[in-house]
């Protein structure tokens, strides 16, 4: 691995800056602070910027069209008071009757019919209208997207540093740093990725049964003929049916739904690794790399809630006013854990003496560090803790 392959040459350089110094005598000359022999402590602390890998959830959702409700409706063909279209039956209509007579089973004809309005007569025929049928017709629609979105984790750590360092020669040092930081850090998104809807539409349904009157003139309305008779006959059979249907009412339900989620996690980093300085009167570059421990307390969640709209309606008409009512269910799933992640790190610091005990330092880091899984309910997501660091802080030597 390549990053290992510097870390190693890197230690090894440090090595060798060793066996230097144990084969000559103390130099002389080194910069203000420096011990004349021999290496010295120094203890760092200040605040750095990490700014993590993403954390790129994939968003899942537990509302579906089966828990949108709504009634089965009716479906009846509501000819029981006007009798089958194609068999002797005593028809009861809205706007008369034609039942049978004695007669009716062997010839077909009945004079025990009655009408109530003229306009029923047309051109020898005569109509009547009954039956309370009923239908129910159905539409649905559903939209559930791919909702996936995706955040870096960042956010300010506190950190410490120790490091021991051995000067070689006035611009020349190596040693050993480990350094300890805190980050807490999340990251949140609020959507909706369903949408659905179902209706019902009810009719009712009514029947034209019209008659032919066989040549004959139809008595003035309102008629009324008997079971005994005489007068002027129909076949009891009409010779034509036919259905009608209107809106009766209609009953819909929507549903979209609600989506919280979020990730947090609490890293603690340490790192252990060897150094290497270079000097340039009060200025010095400070290379270094090494293993890490990172260990990662996290939880992610998700919130959903899916809200409902009901509404039935009559007849439409002027003033028309539905019933309406608002339901929701409601869902929350958490994943969470606490995992050691081994990792490794480079650095490099540029310092400044501000005198022989005090300095001031900026540095940046890059950090592997490793990968958190998470499944929260129908979600999943994949959060990245490896990033760049950049920070400041004050020395002290001792």
């Amino acid at each position: 691995m390549k990053s290992l392959s510097l870390i190693s040459g890197f230690t090894a350089c440090c090595l060798s800056a060793t066996s230097s110094m144990a084969g000559s005598s103390a130099v002389s000359g080194k910069s203000p602070g420096v011990p004349s022999s021999g290496g010295y402590w120094r203890v760092s602390g200040g605040y750095m910027h990490r700014s993590l890998g993403d954390v790129n959830w994939a968003t899942g959702s537990h509302s579906n069209l089966s828990m949108l409700q709504i009634g089965a409706g009716s479906n009846t063909p509501g000819i029981d008071a006007i009798g089958p279209a194609d068999a002797f039956a005593d028809r009861t209509y809205r706007d008369g009757y034609v039942f049978r007579d004695g007669g009716t089973a062997a010839g077909g004809d009945t004079w025990y019919w009655g009408y109530n309005n003229a306009s029923q007569v047309n051109s020898g025929l005569i109509s009547f209208i009954g039956g309370n049928g009923t239908a129910a017709t159905f539409g649905q629609n559903e939209n559930a997207e791919y909702a996936g979105w995706s955040e870096k984790l960042d956010g300010n750590a506190p950190y410490v540093q120790l490091e021991w360092i051995v000067p070689v020669n006035d611009s020349l040092s190596y040693g050993w740093q480990g350094a300890f930081s805190f980050l807490s850090s999340g990251v949140s998104n609020r959507l909706s990725n369903f949408s659905a809807s179902k209706n019902r539409t009810d009719w009712a349904i009514s029947y034209t049964d019209t008659y032919d009157l066989q040549g004959s003139i139809a008595p003035l309305a309102p008629y009324s003929g008997t079971m005994g008779g005489p007068g002027i006959l129909l076949t009891n059979i009409p010779g034509s049916r036919v259905s009608s249907q209107v809106i009766s009412g209609t009953e819909s339900v929507s549903g979209t739904n609600e989506i919280h989620s979020e990730f947090d996690v609490n890293l603690w980093s340490l790192s252990f690794g060897p150094v290497l300085e270079f000097h340039r009167g009060p200025f010095f570059l400070t290379a270094s790399a090494g293993l890490t421990v990172n260990i990662a307390d996290w939880d992610g969640e998700q919130s959903e809630t899916l809200n409902m709209t009901h509404v039935i309606s009559g007849p439409p008409g002027p003033g028309q006013v539905g019933d309406t009512t608002f339901s929701s269910r409601s869902w929350h799933d958490r994943d969470s854990g606490t995992d050691v992640f081994p990792g490794f790190f480079m650095q490099a610091a540029l310092s400044r003496e501000l005198n022989e005990k005090w300095t001031v330092n900026a540095f940046g880091r890059y950090d592997w560090t490793g990968t958190v899984d998470v499944g929260a309910g129908p979600s999943t997501a994949e959060a990245s803790l490896s990033g760049w660091s950049i920070g400041a802080g004050l020395g002290y030597r001792f």
